[in-house]
């Protein structure tokens, strides 16, 4: 007993010791305790309206950008996967009286997308035109900025005027500058800036986006980075008509080899194997062999565009 009376006066010491110096490490830093407290509780209210707005997520923000960067009139990305589910349903109904349910659906997820495939040809082949205008762009923005005394919006409008050559830059030049003029928020021209590195692309498209932003932010002097930009560029030009000697006629036997082998098939089908048009077409898309070949011919054909988009047709950065 008189043991247990011991340990139990050393745990009530200890724990004593214990509150007396969690008690004075409060008091030392209550200050800082208040005033963390009361940003947690700033952040939470300013939060509020954020989560009642909603935020788009990661698949809408890319739909978002790929669509505005190579559609004139874009669709909306809640209209575009409208579009992609509609079509995976009625290729998947097509598909689903000559073939079993698992390949029809294959079949109709490869058809469904290619939408999106084919945007993203459009898009590399868009920022790839537009890489090749960096150089007449910065150096065209970099003499505005000088002759403005460093108001980066009168560069920017001045050079939408004075620079010729230049259609993809321009619509996203000209669309960065509607939205930094129209607002003084930081997180809508950081968006703004990003769309317009996106469509570009480029390693110099960002570095240029960025210039940009502290430029329509904070007013800062950003010539010698926009200099720099345009020594970079010039270098990459002489390495990019060296690369483009270097490819040869790979290009043209792949776009065109396969779209003229399907119809010298189908010539060949017709004129010596006596077989009519109608039949061909019968055996084509009626049958299960058939239409399981055609659709693993377009959609491969897509695929090897895409590929080549992305191997030979690089685009000029550094």
């Amino acid at each position: 007993m008189p043991r247990l009376d011991s340990y139990a006066l050393i745990s009530i010491v200890s724990a004593a010791i214990y509150l007396l110096i969690l008690t004075g490490l409060l008091l030392v830093m209550r200050e800082k305790i208040a005033r963390l407290i009361d940003v947690a509780r700033k952040r939470r209210r300013l939060g509020r309206p954020r989560r009642a707005v909603g935020e788009p997520n990661i698949l809408f923000r890319h739909l978002a950008g790929l669509l505005t960067a190579t559609m004139k009139k874009p669709l909306s990305p809640t209209g575009f996967l409208t579009l992609l589910i509609a079509m995976y349903f009625v290729v998947f109904t097509a598909s689903a009286t000559n073939l079993p349910p698992a390949i029809s659906c294959a079949i109709a997820f490869a058809f469904s997308s290619l939408p999106y495939l084919l945007l993203r040809v459009r898009l590399e082949r868009i920022r790839t035109r537009g890489s090749y205008e960096g150089e007449n762009l910065v150096s065209t923005l970099l003499t505005q900025y000088w002759i403005a005394g460093g108001n980066i919006f009168e560069a920017i409008e001045n050079t939408l005027e004075a620079a010729d050559g230049i259609p993809v830059t321009r619509r996203l030049l000209s669309a960065l500058l509607i939205e930094i003029r129209s607002t003084g928020n930081i997180e809508r021209i950081a968006r703004a800036s990003d769309a317009f590195a996106y469509g570009i692309g480029t390693n110099w498209g960002r570095m240029l986006a960025y210039n940009i932003r502290l430029a329509a932010i904070n007013g800062s002097d950003v010539s010698l980075a926009i200099e720099d930009i345009l020594s970079q560029l010039r270098e990459a030009r002489a390495l990019a008509e060296e690369r483009k000697r270097i490819n040869g006629e790979s290009v043209r036997l792949v776009v065109f080899l396969i779209p003229l082998t399907y119809i010298g098939s189908f010539l060949v089908s017709v004129a010596l194997l006596g077989i009519s048009p109608a039949r061909f077409l019968r055996n084509q898309f009626a049958t299960a062999e058939g239409f399981g070949f055609f659709v693993a011919t377009v959609f491969l054909f897509c695929m090897n565009l895409v590929l080549i988009e992305v191997v030979t047709n690089r685009k000029l950065d550094f």
